[in-house]
């Protein structure tokens, strides 16, 4: 099989030994996946990139990253009781500011429960014994949501930020700040296509990358020509392409399942029905990612289901 003949419409590839086609030529790979997103934010090379966007996220929330370094994205617990976390990717800037980024692509339970436990496992690792003056470092916990959160609904925006903040709305504490940013919801009131600052820039490239066939005019800082640059399929080796072309498939049985579930729950036209057809869409995409050998840890990223309950299939 030739490189060039990957990169052509009805190209068949190779996953597993299974054959995929893609339906339609590729100009410029999804940063959402899983692939996409480690190699656009989660290299030292593209470093400058991942700093770009976090300024742009957090502008008027801290003072402007100019270094980070790349931090281990596995959490074990201080005792054997205690839950394993694995983040997306964890940095810390020059100040000693630390931040986690999380890309969420299907719904699960508890979300924001969960993001205050992570900044809650940062936090608590950073004290040091004797320590009476208790000087631990600002977390700022980024979480981009790719799907509609009904843990969300009433909020009307599409970015979120939260912080611990007194009855009279007086910051009491910034030792941590929760970012929530609703991608749905950023395209679904973005349809004129406005993009008046960095930030809905950055959202709007997240987004619709993938089905762009050339640069976006309006996108010309030079970050973003990186990201255009970076992103480019064709210059993606066979081993890339193949890494690739596995996180779609992960990408693409999430949304499958989401629109299942969301679809049952509507002819169900309840709760209960709702909850039921979740969960047997996520069965149906664990037991999918099974076959194609995916590892346990991934599915129960993507699908929001236990370990325990993956083995159990």
């Amino acid at each position: 099989m030739t490189k060039g003949f990957l990169d052509y419409i009805f190209a068949a590839y190779i996953v597993n030994k299974d054959i995929i086609f893609i339906k339609d030529k590729m100009v410029y790979i999804n940063i959402l996946t899983d692939f996409g997103f480690k190699r656009i934010f989660g290299s030292e090379e593209n470093k400058d990139i991942l700093i770009s966007f976090l300024n742009a996220c957090l502008s008027g929330l801290s003072e402007p990253i100019t270094e980070l370094e790349f931090l281990p994205t596995e959490q074990l617990g201080m005792r054997p009781s205690e839950k394993r976390v694995v983040f997306d990717l964890y940095c810390k800037s020059q100040c000693g500011e630390h931040f986690i980024i999380e890309l969420q692509r299907s719904p699960q339970h508890f979300y924001a429960d969960r993001s205050i436990s992570y900044v809650s496992r940062i936090i608590s690792r950073e004290l040091r014994r004797g320590d009476k003056r208790y000087r631990i470092p600002k977390v700022y916990s980024i979480n981009i949501l790719d799907f509609d959160a009904d843990e969300f609904k009433s909020r009307a925006g599409y970015f979120w930020p939260v912080r611990l903040k007194d009855a009279d709305n007086e910051i009491f504490s910034e030792k941590f700040t929760l970012i929530f940013i609703e991608l749905n919801k950023f395209a679904a009131r973005n349809k004129s296509q406005e993009l008046s600052d960095e930030l809905q820039q950055w959202l709007y490239l997240l987004k619709n990358i993938s089905k762009m066939e050339a640069p976006d005019q309006r996108l010309q800082q030079d970050v973003f020509r990186r990201v255009f640059e970076n992103c480019e399929y064709s210059k993606l080796d066979v081993m890339e392409k193949e890494n690739y072309q596995k996180s779609v498939l992960e990408y693409e049985d999430v949304q499958d399942a989401m629109r299942y579930a969301q679809e049952r729950g509507e002819e169900e036209g309840f709760e209960k029905g709702k909850m039921e057809g979740k969960m047997e869409g996520k069965m149906e995409i664990a037991r999918t990612m099974l076959d194609n050998k995916v590892a346990v840890q991934t599915i129960a990223k993507y699908t929001g289901l236990t370990e325990e309950e993956i083995l159990s299939l």
